[in-house]
């Protein structure tokens, strides 16, 4: 059984070695950006368009990555996400496909992670990846993220992207909790 750390490695050096455009995001973007904590698996939002998925799996299976391949189709038609394995690590793929998640991409960032220089969203864009699905683990990584980068954070985009998100859903949830956030 392989360590999440040698899966990691092996999925950025894929990722890199195809010049495929991701960002690590989910447990392990929050413990860079964060506070370290405990996760299972990774979480990769990725730039691709759909037609290009199969090329992506053929790449992913050559370097020794497992899928269904009925199941991947069915779940990028239906969500817009897929999950391959490496050994028993699974990792969760999240096609880019709104507005934020491609402004996102344009405000990337190289960090070091286990040795490993790899695209991570700002803190900005972590907090609101965060925020939407609003779980409480979620929330409360958005929380250590607030605190750790607290006068560092660019509040207008914050509360500019919030705004966007939350009249898009219909909700104020994300703007208010962006609001208590920049409080903390």
């Amino acid at each position: 059984m392989l360590k999440l750390q040698d899966v990691f490695r092996k999925v950025i050096e894929f990722l890199e070695k195809y010049k495929f455009e991701y960002l690590i995001i989910g447990g392990v973007a929050a413990s860079v950006l964060g506070e370290p904590r405990a996760t299972g698996d990774i979480d990769i939002s990725l730039s691709i368009r759909k037609n290009k998925i199969k090329d992506f799996l053929k790449y992913a299976e050559k370097e020794g990555f497992r899928f269904n391949s009925k199941e991947v189709d069915k779940r990028v038609k239906e969500t817009g996400t897929f999950k391959i394995w490496y050994d028993d690590v699974h990792i969760d793929f999240i096609i880019v496909s709104t507005g934020f998640e491609k402004s996102a991409f344009k405000r990337k960032q190289k960090l070091s992670f286990l040795g490993l220089q790899a695209n991570f969203p700002s803190p900005e864009d972590l907090i609101l990846l965060k925020i939407i699905p609003g779980r409480p683990l979620d929330i409360r990584d958005a929380e250590n993220i607030a605190i750790r980068h607290k006068n560092e954070l660019d509040e207008e985009y914050l509360l500019s992207w919030a705004e966007k998100l939350s009249d898009e859903a219909e909700d104020m949830r994300i703007y208010n909790e962006i609001k208590r956030l920049l409080k903390l």
